[in-house]
């Protein structure tokens, strides 16, 4: 059976959720380099939840502080830019994984979905890349074709998803044998109906085969799947270490890692997740 292209997807999947408007500004202000400490002010006062999400990290994050921080200016100080704008995509795409029926399974989608983005965004600092804030973005959404798949077929995705999380086994052949697509191409098909960045779409597309990417975003998509390989042996998410193995091969050839130098700045990774834990667990 040939591959559907991501129009084909949309057909069979019906309408798409579009993008929230504070989401969409979010990823916007995040793709931009030249962004400033009073944009972001201005687009997390426009949302009261957003506000809330940013004081309650930044007041974790400085435990033990003698006062608590009351502004969003404070806040802002308090974290550093770089990690004020991460919480904002953080919570704005968050809502796009909660849309369907809440329970276990969005919380699995969406922590598996931040574990993925502060390590494969670690990968990238560590080697000194310049491309760390576009992976922690590539690395939250990574796997949103799943939060679609939740909304379109709420049983026989969901029963499936259980099947992974019991049977451990390759997630995504599971989904192909199921619905003859699975979660990367209808995340691809989503993102191309939101006009997002190309480097995140491929991301979305080939993060369990970076060597298919367009070369131009190979380094992006191997190092979310670095960070995805290091989500699910840490077992944050759904599926089984061993289905990885193939993708995270290909990053490290993309990235030419040997073993050793992989091992090393994976150390790194999970030390960057174990001090950014609060952002998993506050959200």
């Amino acid at each position: 059976m040939s591959p559907m292209t991501p129009q084909e997807v949309i057909q069979n999947l019906g309408d798409l959720p579009p993008l929230p408007q504070v989401a969409a500004r979010a990823i916007r202000i995040s793709a931009d380099s030249d962004t400033s400490s009073k944009q972001l002010q201005n687009l997390i006062r426009t949302d009261q939840a957003l506000s809330a999400q940013l004081l309650r990290v930044a007041n974790s994050a400085m435990f033990g502080r003698m006062r608590e921080v009351a502004t969003l200016t404070e806040a802002i100080l308090t974290l550093g830019f770089s990690t004020a704008r991460s919480v904002v995509i953080a919570s704005s795409v968050k809502n796009l994984y909660n849309r369907g029926p809440a329970n276990l399974k969005e919380r699995i989608l969406w922590e598996h979905a931040l574990a993925t983005a502060i390590t494969g965004s670690a990968f990238s600092r560590s080697m000194r890349f310049s491309v760390t804030e576009e992976v922690f973005l590539a690395g939250l959404m990574h796997d949103i074709g799943k939060s679609a798949m939740v909304l379109k077929f709420p049983e026989s995705y969901i029963a499936l998803l259980r099947r992974i999380q019991e049977e451990g086994g390759d997630g995504l052949n599971m989904e192909l044998d199921t619905f003859g697509f699975d979660h990367s191409m209808v995340g691809e098909a989503l993102l191309r109906s939101w006009n997002l960045s190309e480097g995140i779409e491929a991301t979305v597309r080939w993060h369990h085969e970076p060597l298919q990417a367009p070369p131009e975003h190979r380094r992006v998509v191997a190092l979310v799947a670095l960070g995805n390989q290091v989500a699910i042996d840490l077992q944050i998410g759904l599926g089984s270490p061993d289905s990885l193995a193939g993708a995270t091969w290909e990053a490290m050839d993309i990235l030419q890692l040997d073993d050793g130098t992989y091992q090393e700045h994976r150390i790194g990774a999970l030390e960057a997740l174990e001090r950014d834990r609060a952002l998993i667990t506050d959200f």
